[in-house]
């Protein structure tokens, strides 16, 4: 099992005080390896992104804003994303670092790495967000013949609007998103009635889950919606994103998962039934249990039990009371009613 990871990405920084700051990834490369966990580490492969490959998602305009800002170091390009001298180089290389994973994908029908800039859209960016590589690497494959349909399961605590922006209207790529409910975070969408529009109409899929949701209103969830549209979507490709910052413990979030929680999630990337799969990796936000929920992922993705025991790093999960669940399932089958005009949903 390939895990792609080059050290360029650390460039990938907000500086000091930030909450996102790129010495995530080398650490948790370094953890992995103490841990002598199954994977094989690889560098980045193949070229790098083209103008053409950014083209495809991004407007001209705004690509030449972030090369603008890029080069002059200083300024905002949203509230809560400052720009570093560099920046335009270190979004390249995250880019490059999802385009390398679905590469190894599509030869060997699995593979793991870093990204998910899901806030950054077809003339913005944002939370943390510049350049969206999961819309470039879906947009790659399709334009290269390699694929025709794709699948983006975006399981981030954070509702991906920019990539939900960038396909609203197409029918060949579905965006799937579970995250917390957006009246109570960044980016503030992702409700159950944004469905797509025009023949895109039925491929966006939101649910939203109340704060305090956790193990099982995400299996509610995902048994009951994201599983039976996606194997009825039956995509070609499926690209799976997100990290740790479902998780209790998270200081920006107020989910309830826990790191049995998000291995199930890897379990059910692993379970599902698409030719390519790719995971990739970026959120969170309490160091230890970043670590600790980006290992559960990959091993559930990986069919590998965890080896460890979860209290002993998350302490005592919270409960997740009847309150909770039953908002969940008021949720779930809001969806369910919804996008039953779309697919069978049993």
């Amino acid at each position: 099992m390939k895990l792609i990871y080059d050290p360029s990405i650390s460039t990938y920084d907000f500086g000091p005080g930030h909450p996102f700051r790129g010495d995530r990834f080398p650490l948790f490369i370094e953890f992995i390896r103490r841990r002598e966990e199954p994977f094989e580490i690889v560098g980045h492969l193949g070229d790098p992104p083209s103008l053409e490959d950014l083209l495809a998602v991004h407007s001209s305009e705004y690509l030449n804003f972030i090369k603008r800002k890029s080069n002059m170091g200083y300024g905002m390009i949203s509230m809560d994303t400052p720009v570093f001298r560099g920046m335009w180089e270190a979004a390249m290389s995250l880019v490059h670092s999802s385009l390398s994973v679905v590469r190894v994908a599509l030869e060997e029908g699995l593979a793991f790495g870093f990204g998910g800039a899901h806030h950054a859209g077809i003339n913005y960016g944002g939370g943390f967000c510049l350049i969206n590589d999961i819309a470039v690497a879906a947009r790659w494959a399709q334009r290269r013949g390699k694929v025709e349909s794709v699948a983006i399961f975006d399981h981030d605590a954070h509702h991906g609007n920019g990539t939900m922006d960038i396909f609203y209207e197409d029918d060949s790529v579905l965006y799937i998103s579970i995250h917390q409910d957006p009246t109570t975070i960044y980016p503030g969408v992702g409700f159950v009635r944004q469905v797509g529009k025009g023949k895109g109409e039925g491929f966006t899929v939101n649910i939203p889950l109340p704060l305090g949701a956790g193990p099982k209103s995400y299996q509610m969830a995902f048994e009951e919606v994201v599983k039976p549209i996606i194997e009825s979507f039956s995509p070609d490709l499926l690209i799976a994103h997100g990290g740790s910052d479902p998780h209790f413990l998270d200081p920006l979030t107020q989910l309830g998962q826990t790191l049995s929680g998000l291995w199930s999630i890897g379990k059910w990337i692993f379970e599902l039934k698409a030719r390519f799969k790719a995971e990739l990796l970026i959120s969170g936000y309490h160091p230890e249990v970043r670590n600790w929920g980006w290992l559960s992922i990959l091993r559930g993705c990986s069919d590998l039990e965890i080896d460890y025991n979860p209290l002993d790093i998350e302490g005592k999960a919270p409960v997740e009371d009847e309150n909770v669940i039953r908002r969940s399932r008021l949720v779930v089958d809001d969806a369910k009613e919804i996008l039953s005009r779309y697919w069978k949903i049993s």
